[in-house]
């Protein structure tokens, strides 16, 4: 697996993910249009620009096919500053490994680099392998809510 910053060149691969029914099995009410995704994807270019850290386009190493974003960025939860870690797998990369590995070198980056900011991730209540991701991590759960009348938890780095 290979991270790298997220460049315009990644734009195509971005809004077809975050667009893409089958990438949203426990949270397809957040799955954008094509145009919604561009948005968010010319957002979180900026990330970079503006604060020197954001989304990672996530490859395979041996042959450079793009499985998804991920990464930390700048967020606020509750009016407090964060890092929200996140990421976006096609399902064919489910299963594999890449999203805790991908998380912990984000945690790690976060950890170094900007250590007035807790980490959190930010989850649908249903969604396993995402709760896994973050216990594996050593997240503790901060909170279980409710946004937009769907439930879910709030994990933060330890």
């Amino acid at each position: 697996m290979v991270l790298s910053r997220l460049r315009p060149a990644d734009a195509d691969a971005f809004i077809a993910v975050h667009s893409a029914p089958e990438a949203y099995p426990h949270d397809g009410w957040s799955r954008r249009t094509p145009e919604q995704a561009r948005e968010l994807f010319d957002r979180f270019l900026r990330d970079w620009a503006t604060n020197g850290i954001g989304y990672w386009t996530i490859r395979l190493a041996g042959t450079g096919e793009v499985i998804g974003f991920g990464g930390v960025r700048h967020a606020e939860e509750d009016g407090e500053p964060v890092l929200n870690l996140a990421y976006r797998l096609w399902p064919s990369a489910w299963g594999n490994g890449y999203a805790p590995e991908m998380a912990e070198t984000a945690l790690c980056w976060a950890k170094r680099h900007r250590t007035e900011r807790p980490v959190v991730i930010v989850t649908d209540t249903g969604n396993a392998p995402s709760v896994r991701v973050a216990e594996k991590l050593g997240f503790a759960l901060h909170q279980e809510r409710r946004r937009d009348g769907r439930p879910e938890l709030v994990f933060r780095s330890t």
